[in-house]
């Protein structure tokens, strides 16, 4: 508590460069597991899952994805990774404790975003050649339904209570609402703007933040009455964000201008960039954050893993 108050209380001030960690080829996404002990990225490329030891900052361990792995979530404590992998159709999930695939549940075409419900019951699943989401049981490791959805969905986010999904489809300019408690029953599309991309709740579930990549910008949704109040205007090319501990900033990836962009989400603006590389070893599209929000972990997809330690100012 008392580091979330400091946290809350400071601004933002600027990114330092730590350390570059290389990792397999085609770094898709990173992050951290839920007990903060280690970070999963995602090695489309290089058909792996590479582990780092934070403290020590490098790989621990390199697992097999046996396809294209895109994007992953945690249950079990963390003990179990579910993955996505793009080129199978398929969610395989991975057992920390045994270092191994234990189940391979075929889902839509060309899966992408995995995302686990707050009360760890459900795994949706944005399948971004059939237009639908997946809906799988923890508990049985099995598909149970399938939300048919508009064109090429993507982001997925849960309200903190667990009572409502939203999936951002990329290709129909729209978000997808879903009643998750009463049968994942579609309950109406939402006009999003162009190719939104990306979704993020705030930790007090007042709002929404969702990236959209062609119009490069960063929108501000109310979920209390489901309306957009506000945009922000970013790089090009807008993937992944992550918010602070505190939810004032939101740190987001430029991807074609090889760039951090911090956004103040009080005001709607981005007040700082930050290279994280070239043509050769940039594109950032992944990005996880510490806890405590010290350190910015940011997955370069020609490169390896930038770390960036967060300097905060009482000014």
């Amino acid at each position: 508590m008392i580091l979330f108050i400091l946290i809350a209380t400071q601004y933002f001030s600027h990114l330092e460069l730590v350390k570059k960690v290389p990792v397999d080829a085609g770094p898709k996404s990173v992050y951290y597991s839920p007990d903060y002990k280690y970070i999963v990225v995602n090695c489309l490329y290089g058909h792996y899952l590479n582990i780092i030891d934070p403290d020590e900052m490098k790989v621990i361990r390199r697992i097999p994805a046996g396809g294209e792995p895109v994007e992953c979530d945690f249950t079990h404590n963390g003990d179990y990774i579910w993955f996505s992998l793009y080129d199978k159709g398929q969610v395989c999930v991975y057992d920390y404790k045994l270092d191994s695939i234990i189940k391979k549940i075929e889902v839509g075409e060309i899966p992408k975003i995995v995302k686990v419900s707050p009360d760890k019951k459900w795994v949706y699943v944005s399948n971004w050649g059939s237009a639908s989401v997946s809906v799988i049981d923890v508990a049985l490791f099995k598909v149970v339904k399938e939300i048919k959805v508009t064109r090429k969905p993507r982001g997925i986010a849960f309200t903190p209570d667990g009572r409502f999904a939203y999936i951002a489809n990329m290709g129909g300019g729209s978000l997808s609402k879903i009643d998750v408690k009463n049968g994942h029953k579609r309950l109406k599309d939402i006009s999003a703007g162009v190719t939104p991309r990306h979704l993020i709740v705030a930790k007090d579930g007042k709002y929404l933040y969702q990236t959209n990549n062609l119009e490069e910008v960063v929108r501000k949704f109310d979920l209390a009455n489901d309306r957009y109040v506000g945009m922000a205007r970013v790089g090009k090319r807008v993937r992944t964000c992550v918010l602070s501990p505190c939810g004032r900033y939101l740190f987001v990836c430029n991807y074609k201008d090889n760039e951090i962009g911090v956004v103040d989400t009080g005001e709607m603006v981005q007040i700082y960039t930050e290279k994280t590389g070239d043509e050769r070893d940039g594109h950032p599209i992944g990005i996880t954050i510490s806890n405590g929000g010290e350190y910015l972990w940011v997955a370069n997809y020609r490169g390896g893993v930038n770390v960036y330690r967060i300097i905060w100012s009482d000014t």
